[in-house]
């Protein structure tokens, strides 16, 4: 993140960048990339106000505050940054279908008359990693369906013939060949 510190009326010391940057890697831990954030500080009379505005997800955040103190001030917008930050976080997680979540789709709707007669299932995908899915292939039969449980894609793990095993990984389309057999 590129954070840019500009101060009227006020100096900005080595001091007060160091607290500025801490409060503002805090908004890091929940996984956002804001591209750039500016910080302005200003000083009238008694009145310490501290200004912040980014861009996250194409959504503007701003967050203002003004107190007697500049450390409260920074305090108060790095809160209601977070909290702004949260939100949309929130919204865009929300707006996401969970694996549980899933629609059921009628059978006969999609298929034509001819392949009506096709039995399809809809197997529940276990969650676990590719060593798991490896580990449990070898007591199956040709292929396996899973959840990764690193990145959350549905792939499918497939013993050839010939004892290669292949990942298939239906969201990159692309098929990696792995583990010759043994």
């Amino acid at each position: 993140m590129r954070l840019m510190i500009t101060g009227r009326h006020v100096l900005i010391t080595p001091a007060l960048r160091q607290y500025i940057e801490t409060k503002m890697r805090r908004l890091d831990r929940y996984g956002v990339r804001l591209t750039s954030l500016q910080v302005l500080l200003t000083v009238e009379k008694f009145h310490h106000a501290a200004e912040a505005l980014g861009v996250f997800h194409g959504r503007r955040l701003q967050a203002k505050a003004s107190t007697q103190e500049m450390y409260a001030s920074i305090d108060q917008v790095a809160d209601k940054l977070e909290k702004q930050i949260r939100k949309v976080k929130d919204r865009i997680v929300s707006h996401k279908v969970r694996s549980g979540e899933r629609r059921a789709v009628p059978q006969t709707s999609f298929l034509p008359a001819t392949l009506a007669s096709v039995d399809v299932s809809r197997p529940i995908l276990r969650e676990m990693t590719l060593e798991e899915a490896l580990a449990e292939l070898d007591g199956a039969a040709g292929v396996l369906i899973y959840q990764d449980a690193k990145s959350g894609k549905v792939q499918v793990v497939q013993r050839h013939p010939n004892g290669r095993i292949s990942l298939i990984d239906p969201t990159s389309q692309r098929i990696r060949a792995s583990h010759a057999g043994t």
